[in-house]
């Protein structure tokens, strides 16, 4: 019975570190202010969304040593860096501040080509870290350096060989779609899907060239107002077929973000 004991209390002792570690990261959900990035990778460049929140009840103050407010660096599997956004950029050399009520909210949106030094980087897996460049809060120094930055990975996808240059206007169901295509067969399809429904059925469109010669082409889609989404993403997706009728090169077109919480 005694040895049965000992063991309880040996195991609650090994246990109970692991239990403190558990609790330590759990510390950021308590604090005054969260940072963090959302990369999402697209056919033909990287869209990075920087989201600052204040979760407490009274205002905060952000001080920055420069205009530069965050800092974002892409590195590949070899921890080489292939992007860095503050590179080539000039920033004011004063000191800045930056207000948030309670429980507001600011983002910021920026966006990479998927170049370094003017060649397309290799299809595969990067790391994406950001930093917040402020230095106090409500005349507070940070010291939580962890509460700054955020580490995230983005799977970069190779590079389209039928479509390219796509770009989408519009908004509330109405939307131009322009490109350049080259389709092996002539001629290439799209849909339109929310995720959960499709709102566009597979439509045909024929090119005037074929691979490999580059055409404009340019696509106007509408949806009922009753048919959006409500929270969620509205996605055109450009593909074509081969041969056998299987899809292939597909290119996905964010036409547009809905959600009420934004």
């Amino acid at each position: 019975m005694k040895k049965f004991s000992l063991l309880i209390i040996l195991l609650l002792m090994a246990v109970a570190p692991a239990l403190a570690i558990g609790q330590e990261k759990q510390t950021p959900e308590k604090s005054e202010f969260s940072f963090y990035i959302d990369p999402i990778a697209g056919p033909e460049h990287a869209e990075f969304e920087l989201t600052l929140q204040n979760h407490g009840d009274g205002e905060l103050v952000f001080e920055f040593p420069t205009s530069q407010k965050y800092e974002i660096i892409v590195m590949d599997g070899q921890k080489n860096k292939v992007y860095q956004f503050s590179e080539g950029k000039a920033f004011t050399q004063a000191f800045e501040k930056l207000a948030l009520k309670p429980h507001e909210t600011i983002k910021w949106r920026e966006s990479w080509d998927y170049k370094k030094d003017g060649t397309r980087v290799k299809e595969g897996e990067y790391g994406v870290t950001v930093q917040l460049k402020a230095i106090t809060v409500n005349g507070k120094t940070i010291t939580d350096k962890q509460q700054l930055t955020d580490q995230k990975q983005i799977y970069i996808p190779g590079e389209n060989p039928v479509f390219k240059g796509i770009l989408s206007e519009g908004g509330n169901g109405s939307y131009k779609i322009s490109g350049e295509a080259r389709p092996i067969g002539g001629k290439f399809f799209y849909t339109v899907e929310d995720g959960h429904n499709q709102l566009i059925a597979e439509t045909e469109v024929v090119q005037q060239s074929k691979y490999p010669k580059w055409h404009p082409f340019s696509i106007e889609v509408a949806i009922p107002e009753n048919k959006l989404p409500q929270n969620g993403s509205l996605i055109l997706n450009l593909y074509e077929r081969s041969k056998e009728g299987e899809i292939i090169h597909t290119y996905p077109v964010l036409l547009e973000r809905f959600n009420p919480n934004k």
